[in-house]
């Protein structure tokens, strides 16, 4: 009996042992620390081992432990998060937690033909913050890249208010054709068309025009060809990358930016009133008339009759360019008015 009883013992110990040494089949989930829920795609790998796999949308993973490795360790890493190495436990409810880590996401960059390490293209990309946007008033997206990246040249053709600036890059790329880059908003080339001038003037509207300024979260600009080559024969004056802002997680959060200002002409021309232009004009009347009838006789001191005879007019016919107007002599100049048409065509533009 107590033979029985031992041989029975050693049997349950074998059986023990082999359970234990049997391989795990490991079930986890990754999460985001900040929100909370789950993160896809996330590499999961057995270190020292080849074996690994990724997690589906929710965050979930299933990955086979072989008995060997029950005390080893995992790698979990993903773009834009910290990487972690956790050791395996016999918890069945194995959570891992990721911190994001933006510095990652300035690692590689993807251009059109490959991904080249960031350091590469210092000279190919330059990239402008959204938020440099909220430190002054400004009513075109245009007018924020001013000064503000390299190898950008950001001017202004012409002086009506709201008028599109003219964006070039690296200098101007042709004589008789078009030098504004391609636009891109989200993915979406907008059409390079005629309107797109050499000097900027923008006859038919500038891309840029229906943006506003409030809604961008970045911009860059591809300078070189290599950045540039995916737009293709579009792409020969640069390309100019715009990205709106997307909805964010969150309690819902509502804010008011609101500016007025105006635009005004910053210097007034001295001219002439008008009893200097009566002056002015009558002179050089006079010169005229005496330089084409002087052989026939005539002076500056001719009538408005004299006049007449002299040029050939007849019934009330008026030859401006050699005969004065009669109520230039005249007391108070009866009948004219005074205008100063800067004052006429020029006033405050409001913003």
């Amino acid at each position: 009996m107590k033979k029985n009883i031992i041989l029975l013992l050693m049997a349950s110990l074998i059986f023990s042992v082999n359970v234990f040494a049997q391989d795990r089949q490991l079930k986890g989930k990754v999460l985001d620390e900040a929100t909370g829920l789950g993160i896809p795609n996330v590499s999961v790998t057995l270190v020292g081992s080849d074996k690994g796999t990724n997690t589906d949308d929710a965050g979930s993973f299933s990955i086979l432990i072989p008995a060997a490795s029950l005390k080893g360790q995992l790698r979990i890493g993903s773009i834009g998060y910290a990487s972690q190495t956790i050791s395996i436990t016999d918890d069945p409810n194995f959570v891992i937690k990721l911190k994001k880590d933006s510095k990652t996401l300035d690692d590689v960059v993807v251009i059109g033909y490959g991904a080249q390490k960031k350091k590469n293209l210092t000279g190919a990309v330059s990239s402008f913050d959204g938020r440099k946007l909220n430190e002054r008033p400004l009513a075109r997206v245009d007018q924020a890249l001013v000064g503000q990246l390299a190898g950008v040249t950001v001017k202004q053709t012409t002086g009506v208010p709201g008028k599109a600036f003219s964006i070039q890059v690296r200098g101007t790329g042709s004589i008789s054709g078009g030098n504004e880059p391609l636009y891109v908003i989200d993915g979406f080339p907008l059409s390079v068309n005629s309107s797109n001038t050499g000097n900027g003037s923008f006859t038919t509207g500038n891309p840029l025009d229906n943006i506003n300024p409030n809604d961008i979260e970045s911009i860059e600009v591809l300078k070189d060809a290599a950045a540039a080559a995916i737009y293709g024969s579009r792409a020969s004056n640069g390309v100019v990358l715009i990205t709106t802002k997307r909805g964010q997680t969150g309690k819902p959060k509502i804010s008011l930016n609101v500016y007025g200002g105006y635009n005004q002409a910053s210097k007034k021309l001295t001219m002439l009133n008008g009893d200097q232009w009566i002056d002015r004009a009558t002179e050089m009347i006079n010169a005229a008339y005496v330089l084409k009838y002087g052989v026939a006789g005539a002076t500056a001191n001719d009538d408005d009759a004299t006049r007449r005879a002299k040029i050939g007019l007849t019934g009330t016919q008026i030859n401006t360019a050699y005969m004065l107007d009669p109520r230039w002599s005249m007391p108070g100049h009866p009948g004219l008015a005074y205008r100063d048409w800067q004052d006429v065509i020029e006033r405050k533009g409001q913003m």
